[in-house]
């Protein structure tokens, strides 16, 4: 999938977010809401419905061609809504060009075709009468249909029906006479069709009740019948759901918006609240929440447009993570907007009553969390688009995976790093000597030179197949592609051929005691030996993975005394095996010691290894934290999926998986990784604008706190069985050490390469512009 915006697209949703801004802002919003509230009304503004109908052609947008419109997709449209969902707009769009409009397009693209087309012209205007606002239930149909000389009588009701009061035709869905269900057009001036508009919490979408009492209509009025109508109305429904969702991201993106623009003028105790870490942290919490929903949605709509499976339990995933994220920004709205927040005049009660009644709308949580625990009781853990064949790599991974090197199979991951290292250095070897490391590389620098595309696929093969942990990883995705970018030609010849052989491992020189992940803070100093032109590294770097079984490594170390922060720093590439570098194991609470401190006294890097200029370190470990986001990320969360299909079999083995409550949670995790994987799609489609984008920046607070609940998860399952320490007894080949290992190990996640409060602290400050934390002296 590339989550890349096409020209086209971006026109759609600047064009909407300028005409919704002018046209729709608070005070014109007002307006209308106000007059209709206190009149007891529903509110609609006609003039803005008109205009978007007609003279803008919104209705369009979706229908095909052939039937008067525009033909395009599902992306289209989550644009325009999210724009929508800014702004709250009381029209009925979403009940006619949405919902209405998909029932006829899917479930009656015949005889249905005169609505459309007047409907895409904007002459008509249409409301799908379902016996609930919840995904197509034929059993929960209402109204019947009885056959008459001259057409059909209906009789019955619909609770709630969107758009209903400002309809010219409404779509009913009625069993006929022989049980079947049929969809008939009925015209809402038709006598015996009775609305009521229902005074409703959320004042910005109209609902009324429908009453149909002897209705008689003619034979013209029948639209379609059978399982195209059934199946077409179910599709209808879940594209609904996905066009609220992307409403929801909008309304969750003007509350982060408003919040932001409040606390940043809001003073107290002498300075702007938004100075206030626990402010901060409240305001980027919102921003992880809205940029997962928002990745989850774009996902889903991409998916929907290129025809791919699991296109139902992927809506579910997205319409479930909007109905968190809204419901989350808009009561922290309320409580960042302090006392005014609970007051008529500001807007947040807008959202937040919108939150209220968007979140049981087409795909309420328990019904989201349900449809996804379904499908995982029957066997699917992964929504997939359409792709070309594969087979190369896979028939080589099962081939080496099923024989030599079979111990190997989804060992040597997080907690397990320690396992099998002298064969997983083979296992690198073997990778090289076919031609599958450096995958992404470009040609000259010994890689592959696979496009974008084919390195997601190349990623996610390796994982399903269960390859196992690359010890060769900080070569092949950090340093190398450093050096590639912005090493010298010399360094590219020396370093790039023993990573893509398998035979030179690396490690990062990062972390210090008393610096942790703040790069800017190290102290670990450079000093340049006048006679050779080397220099000179004393100091201590700390939490550097496979330092011991590794032969090089690439520090950041203080080249200029007396610089702080980010300037006066210099990168350096060392090698482990010399005079002057202590490397020492660090057990952790697993009892793994994959982890280790590196003391450095004298030890030595040549001139010719300074990547970059003395001075520009902090440039140079910023771009290889670049790439540290990258693709690699992607074969992550296939160990993540493994380790999660190891939580399921657990559940289904020991009875867990009976309990409802558990299913939820299994199914919220599994929601959780699909997220992960459109935060990471979206993230590499933007790899190349140089900037730090919104995905970028939650990326790591997302998959690590997500990563630490699975394993609470996994514990959970087992039960008192997730204490016991030593042997399975050959019942389930492992799988509860290996659930034991990720429970603890993945503490650690929250804590390594940025504790969730330094993580808070970034998305606040560089991802929302908030007031940077101030910094000491000492």
């Amino acid at each position: 999938m590339d989550f890349t915006l096409n020209e086209e697209q971006q026109m759609i949703r600047d064009a909407a977010a300028a005409f919704l801004g002018e046209r729709c802002c608070s005070t014109s919003l007002r307006a209308v809401l106000d007059p209709a509230h206190a009149a007891g009304a529903a509110a609609h503004d006609g003039p803005l419905w008109n205009e978007m109908a007609t003279t803008l052609g919104w209705c369009a947008l979706t229908v095909p061609e052939h039937s008067g419109g525009m033909g395009l997709g599902q992306v289209e449209r989550t644009l325009l809504m999210e724009q929508m969902g800014r702004r709250l707009p009381a029209v009925p769009y979403f009940a006619s060009a949405c919902l209405a409009a998909d029932a006829l397009q899917y479930g009656a693209p015949q005889a249905g075709k005169a609505w459309l087309e007047r409907m895409a012209a904007g002459l008509a205007t249409a409301a799908l009468a379902l016996p609930q606002l919840a995904h197509w239930d034929a059993a929960q149909c209402a109204v019947t249909a009885r056959r008459t000389p001259h057409g059909h009588q209906l009789d019955g009701e619909a609770a709630q029906v969107m758009g209903g009061a400002q309809a010219d035709v409404l779509l009913v869905p009625a069993r006929t006479d022989d049980g079947e269900i049929a969809l008939f057009a009925v015209r809402a001036d038709t006598p015996g069709v009775a609305l009521t508009s229902l005074r409703t919490m959320d004042l910005t979408r109209a609902i009324s009740s429908l009453q149909l009492t002897n209705v008689q209509i003619g034979a013209e009025a029948w639209q379609a019948t059978g399982e195209a109508l059934q199946a077409g109305l179910a599709r209808s429904t879940t594209l609904a759901s996905l066009a609220l969702a992307a409403e929801q991201v909008g309304s969750a993106r003007q509350c982060l918006e408003l919040t932001l623009a409040y606390v940043g003028e809001r003073v107290q105790f002498g300075r702007a609240i938004a100075s206030f870490q626990a402010v901060k942290h409240r305001c980027a919490l919102m921003m992880v929440a809205l940029e997962s929903a928002a990745s989850m949605v774009h996902g889903a709509a991409l998916l929907a447009d290129c025809g791919g499976e699991g296109l139902e339990a992927e809506v579910a995933s997205a319409k479930y993570a909007a109905n968190q994220a809204l419901f989350f920004c808009a009561q922290e709205a309320i409580q960042l907007h302090g006392g005014v927040g609970f007051t008529w005049e500001y807007d947040p009660h807008l959202y937040f009553k919108r939150a209220q009644a968007a979140r049981h709308w087409f795909g309420s949580d328990s019904a989201c969390l349900r449809h996804v625990a379904q499908v995982l009781a029957d066997g699917a853990t992964a929504a997939r688009a359409p792709v070309a064949a594969r087979g190369e790599f896979e028939q080589w991974l099962e081939a080496r995976l099923s024989g030599e090197f079979a111990a190997l199979r989804h060992r040597g991951g997080p907690g397990d790093e320690d396992a099998y290292p002298e064969e997983r250095k083979q296992w690198e070897r073997a990778l090289a000597d076919a031609g599958w490391t450096c995958a992404g590389w470009p040609r000259e620098h010994g890689g592959r030179g696979l496009s974008l595309a084919q390195q997601v696929a190349h990623h996610e093969q390796y994982a399903r197949a269960g390859g196992p942990g690359r010890v060769g990883h900080i070569g092949e995705g950090l340093i190398g592609p450093t050096l590639i970018a912005l090493g010298t030609p010399d360094q590219q010849q020396r370093h790039l051929p023993g990573i893509c052989a398998g035979t030179t491992l690396w490690c990062q020189g990062y972390s210090e005691p008393n610096a942790g992940s703040d790069l800017a803070n190290v102290q670990t100093r450079a000093v340049r030996d006048d006679a050779t032109g080397d220099w000179i590294v004393t100091g201590q770097k700390v939490w550097t993975s496979l330092a011991h079984e590794s032969q090089w490594i690439f520090v950041v170390a203080r080249c200029e005394p007396g610089s702080q922060g980010g300037k006066g720093l210099i990168f350096l590439l060392m090698p482990l095996d010399q005079p002057g570098i202590d490397i020492r194991p660090i057990r952790q609470i697993s009892g793994s010691a994959e982890f280790n401190e590196v003391f450095f006294d004298g030890a030595r890097a040549r001139a010719c290894d300074v990547v970059g200029k003395p001075g520009e370190g902090w440039q140079v470990a910023m771009a290889l934290l670049g790439f540290e986001r990258g693709l690699s990320t992607l074969g992550q969360q296939m160990h993540f999926l493994h380790e999660l299909e190891l939580v399921i079999a657990a559940a289904r083995d020991n009875g867990a998986w009976g309990d409802q409550a558990m299913r939820e949670r299994i199914a919220r995790a599994w929601i959780g990784l699909r997220t992960m994987r459109c935060n990471a799609l979206r993230m590499l489609s933007g790899a190349d604008s140089g900037k730090l984008a919104p995905e970028s920046l939650i990326y790591k607070y997302h998959w690590s706190n997500w990563h630490r609940d699975l394993g609470e998860l996994a514990m959970d399952v087992l039960g008192a069985d997730g204490n016991v320490m030593g042997d399975d007894h050959g019942t389930d080949d492992g799988r509860r050490q290996r659930l034991q290992s990720l429970f603890l190990f993945s503490r650690a996640d929250t804590i390594y390469a940025g504790s969730n409060e330094i993580q808070l602290n970034i998305i606040a400050e560089r991802g929302l512009g908030m007031p940077k934390e101030p910094r000491g002296t000492l």
